[in-house]
């Protein structure tokens, strides 16, 4: 968390600030996190210690196990221990995604071994419990409960779990994946954002376009994509893979976006334009086809290639 710039608090003594904190009654973290930031860590370890007895009597404030997390990587080690005590010693306090992140990094970057190990610890058993949801709502048939574990599973970076759900019968839950897999952005998401790109539900198909656009057109995904964009019977996916293939390398992606500006549907053919236009100034390919391709029957795509070469 960033150290909060209050001339008022830095000029009192810290063991008034830290008093004040114990005239708060059943405290919400609005009323903590001024503490929480204050250039004392006396006083940050106070704050942290209201927070820690509330949540031991039941009434955590929302947001408690995101500060905790974050109080990993205070500037002071007893800061530090404090925190990684209490995430340790209250396993059922709440983490949202914030508090996930705030993990992740203190598990790769923690200050010592400890913080490190703990934060570890933790990801490792928000990831057990993320996947036995997903379990129980796969024998369930409770879509919404796979779709949260999936989505909890990608805050957590938990790759191998997120890959298992990719043939989920439902497409709910392989469109939260396919975008699970972008986000996550590891290598080993790929073979399963290939499947998804092939997958019979057309929504799941534009979904994984999407991510592989996201991820810059990987390689590996190069093929599929411009697969997509001339053999999909659903225009709107061949849209999508136009759009796509803007953010691919050019050696791959010019020429099977010149051939799109044939498509027999007219949004396909605007996204190719969209997609060729960045690439009109330093290709003389691209400026000729789209030169040739103002002879296009419809006038909006005309007008576009126009913009384009304007």
């Amino acid at each position: 968390m960033p150290i909060a710039d209050s001339n008022a608090s830095s000029a009192r003594h810290p063991r008034a600030r830290s008093f004040e904190l114990y005239g708060l009654e059943d405290p919400r973290l609005d009323d903590v996190e001024v503490y929480l930031r204050d250039p004392q860590p006396e006083v940050r370890d106070a704050a942290l210690g209201i927070l820690i007895k509330s949540a031991r009597a039941g009434r955590a404030p929302h947001g408690t196990g995101d500060a905790l997390a974050w109080a990993l990587a205070d500037e002071h080690e007893r800061v530090r221990r404090v925190a990684a005590g209490a995430l340790r010693d209250l396993p059922e306090i709440y983490l949202a995604d914030d508090g996930v992140k705030a993990l992740r990094l203190a598990a790769a970057r923690g200050r010592e071994p400890f913080v490190r190990e703990i934060a570890a610890e933790l990801l490792a058993g928000l990831t057990e419990a993320a996947g036995d949801l997903y379990a129980h709502g796969l024998d369930g048939g409770e879509v919404h409960v796979r779709v949260q574990a999936v989505l909890g599973l990608v805050a957590l970076h938990a790759v191998e779990r997120v890959v298992e759900a990719a043939d989920d019968p439902a497409r709910e839950v392989r469109v939260v994946v396919a975008q699970g897999l972008a986000r996550i952005a590891r290598p080993d998401g790929l073979p399963a954002l290939a499947h998804l790109l092939v997958d019979h539900d057309p929504g799941v198909r534009m979904a994984a376009l999407d991510a592989a656009a996201a991820l810059g057109v990987p390689e590996d995904l190069e093929l599929r994509v411009v697969a997509a964009l001339f053999d999909d019977a659903s225009w709107r996916v061949r849209k999508t893979a136009a759009a796509a293939l803007a953010q691919a390398d050019p050696d791959g992606a010019v020429q099977p976006l010149i051939r799109a500006l044939r498509d027999r549907t007219v949004d396909v053919r605007r996204a190719a334009v969209r997609s060729l236009e960045q690439w009109a100034p330093d290709r003389p390919e691209v400026l000729a086809a789209l030169t040739e391709a103002l002879s296009d029957p419809d006038p909006g795509v005309r007008t576009q290639i126009r913009w384009a070469l304007a």
